[in-house]
């Protein structure tokens, strides 16, 4: 696939950022993800578009628009990573020529060319300071439609903040209005106050980014959309047969992975971390616009999970994960992250974590359920296509643009995703998969 860039400049707020919030604090949870971009790509098909000056003309002023009701966006990291100067230095801003139809690109989706469509594909940012904290490529297909690609900080907005910057700069973009004031500042920072040395973070993120890069090298990514009746039989599935309580959507599904992906993995034990939103969970909760990297991972054990295939395993687990769920509130993530707690386990942990790699994964599961990504529209309808570039051995649940039904992306290691492909108990629920004859 060939892509060519046709213009790079960079987009600034529309109006200056008041000399009063010039300071934009980090905390210690902002600070482990600094060197972490968080990568997506909306497609939209667009007829009714052209590729004229106009479109693009139009698409930077809305931005900049945007940029002024969040103005962190358009700062720079400051040496003393900890601190991001709201300075109205920017945005990346890049326009591209696609020379391939879109719709061939997303009958079968491959990742490596889905890479091309984002301004970096390099997940880890090894030197952040003083470089734009956003950059957006709006690729132009052959036949009209259009991807946006977009990578952001994660140090300064999670996937709760991306689904609040486009949704707002789509409003912008159509005329519409506006929900709230953009984000919330400062707050995180207060509860979870930030490491002022932070030599020893940044080697073991590089220790970390550099086995994740290993890793990535045997990655595989697949989609799989599971309607709403399948939901559905899944969650009575497992309050029959095991669970007392009808189990959520999302512990129903992260159950149903977790076991699918435990059975493909015979020789590791596989524990599982949830990322949670913390701000409907702190006390008092934390505004919904709250910017920054706001993601709580509740760790799941369970060794005895391996025999019985993925049906049982799932009913093994289900209860657990709600468990993991409702322990995350205000005194578990203060005691975790607050004055760097958690850093200074994994420092001591650190040699024995790498010794056990081989025996011993962690499947990553994150929600994004009631996240609008499927809302998005900038005037010509909403996005036919949300991509958000995974990592090796991530799960991410996203509500799909059929009523009801889920997306599930999966990036795991190409062995283990080849065998998850033979389960049928976990292919029964997924649509165009025929259901298996008993």
């Amino acid at each position: 696939m060939k892509v060519e860039v046709e213009s790079k400049e960079i987009v600034r707020p529309s109006s200056p950022t008041p000399e009063t919030l010039k300071s934009y604090k980090l905390s210690f949870m902002d600070q482990l993800a600094l060197n972490v971009r968080v990568p997506f790509v909306f497609f939209y098909d667009s007829p009714a578009i052209s590729h004229h000056t106009n479109t693009i003309d139009e698409l930077k002023k809305s931005l900049s628009k945007t940029l002024s009701l969040m103005y962190p966006l358009a700062g720079r990291v400051k040496e003393d990573k900890v601190t991001i100067e709201c300075n109205d230095e920017g945005v990346e801003f890049i326009v591209a020529d696609v020379a391939e139809n879109m719709c061939c690109l997303l009958e079968n989706p491959e990742m490596e060319k889905i890479k091309q469509l984002i301004p970096s594909g390099k997940v880890y940012e090894p030197q952040p300071v003083g470089k734009a904290l956003v950059a957006v490529q709006v690729n132009r297909f052959s036949c009209g439609g259009m991807g946006f690609g977009f990578f952001v900080s994660h140090a300064i907005a999670d996937a709760s903040n991306v689904a609040t910057f486009f949704e707002t700069w789509g409003s912008i973009n159509r005329g519409g209005a506006v929900n709230g004031s953009g984000f919330v500042s400062d707050q995180s920072s207060i509860l979870f106050p930030p490491l002022t040395d932070t030599s020893a973070l940044e080697r073991a993120v590089r220790m970390a980014a550099a086995a994740v890069e290993q890793d990535d090298k045997y990655l595989t990514v697949k989609r799989f959309v599971i309607p709403a009746n399948a939901i559905a039989n899944l969650r009575e599935d497992l309050t029959i047969t095991g669970s007392v309580q009808r189990p959520s959507r999302t512990e129903a599904l992260t159950a149903l992975v977790w076991a699918a992906v435990i059975n493909a993995t015979p020789h590791q034990t596989v524990t599982l971390s949830c990322m949670v939103n913390l701000r409907s969970r702190m006390e008092p909760p934390l505004p919904p616009n709250c910017l920054g990297s706001l993601a709580y991972g509740a760790d799941v054990h369970c060794e005895e999970a391996k025999d019985g295939g993925t049906a049982v395993a799932a009913v093994q687990l289900v209860q657990r994960i709600r468990d993991a769920f409702r322990s995350v509130n205000d005194g578990a993530a203060r005691k975790v992250y607050g004055e760097g707690g958690l850093f200074r386990a994994v420092l001591a942990r650190i040699d024995e974590i790498l010794s056990k790699k081989d025996s011993c994964s962690t499947l990553f599961t994150s929600s994004l359920f009631r996240m609008a990504y499927y809302e998005v529209d900038f005037g010509w309808g909403k996005p036919r296509l949300v991509v958000n570039m995974l990592k090796n051995s991530t799960v991410i649940f996203l509500d799909a643009a059929i009523n009801g039904a889920v997306e599930v992306w999966m990036g795991l290691p190409k062995q283990v995703m080849h065998t998850l492909m033979q389960d049928r108990h976990f292919l029964a629920y997924v649509s165009g998969f025929p259901k298996p004859k008993l």
